[in-house]
Formats: C-alpha cells, sequence, structure tokens
C-alpha cells in the first residue's frame, strides 16, 4: 500500500509540475507576463495538491496489485475472473480524467504558443 500511495503521489507531481511549466510559458509567451512571483506557489501546489488525491483510495481500500505494479486494484479480492468496480471508477476519477484534462490543455496551450 505504501509503494501504491508513494506511485500516485509522485506521478501527480510530475504531472502538475508539466502544467504549472505549461501555464507559465503560455503566459510568458502569449500574454507576454511574467509571473516569477509565482514560481514558489508553482511548486506547493504540484507538491501539496496530490495530497488531496493520493489518500482517497485508503478510504476503499483500493490500493493493491493492478497489472503488473501496485496502484488501485481493478480485481477484487487479486483474482483475475471478478472486476472491482469501485477501483476502476477510481482509477478513472483520480488518475485518468485528470490526466485526459490536464494533457488536452497543455496541447492546446503549446499549439496556441506556436502560432
Amino acid at each position: 500500500k505504501t509503494t501504491a500511495f508513494l506511485l500516485e503521489y509522485f506521478v501527480w507531481i510530475k504531472l502538475l509540475f508539466t502544467l504549472c511549466l505549461v501555464f507559465h510559458l503560455f503566459c510568458l509567451v502569449v500574454c507576454l507576463k511574467n509571473f516569477k512571483k509565482l514560481e514558489i506557489g508553482y511548486v506547493l501546489f504540484s507538491i501539496l495538491f496530490p495530497l488531496l488525491y493520493s489518500w482517497i483510495p485508503f478510504i476503499h481500500n483500493s490500493f493493491g496489485i493492478a497489472g503488473a505494479w501496485c496502484w488501485i486494484r481493478d480485481w477484487k479480492d487479486d483474482c483475475a475472473t471478478q472486476k472491482y468496480l469501485e477501483g476502476i471508477i477510481e482509477q478513472f476519477v483520480l488518475w485518468y480524467g485528470p490526466l485526459f484534462i490536464s494533457l488536452t490543455l497543455s496541447l492546446i496551450a503549446v499549439f496556441i504558443i506556436l502560432i
């Protein structure tokens, strides 16, 4: 469970740092504003915000084996014949949904920067 928690936490940190970097670049290039004073905020946001999400699977005891690594489990009682619906929902709500949204926003921002 510790490995799964740390995986969830650090992957969120990486995603948020990327999003903050793209936001900063967008403001610098498109808006012609330098938000240098927000850099500490970017770091604090990227490190502290994932703590809100990373503990949620502990509520449903959802951390466990998920394929080749420990994460939010998608099988009930480590049995490959029964899907664990809560785990699948948590995977999409806590990771895949926000990942898709943030990567889409980053792609749009980078596209605008390049135009």
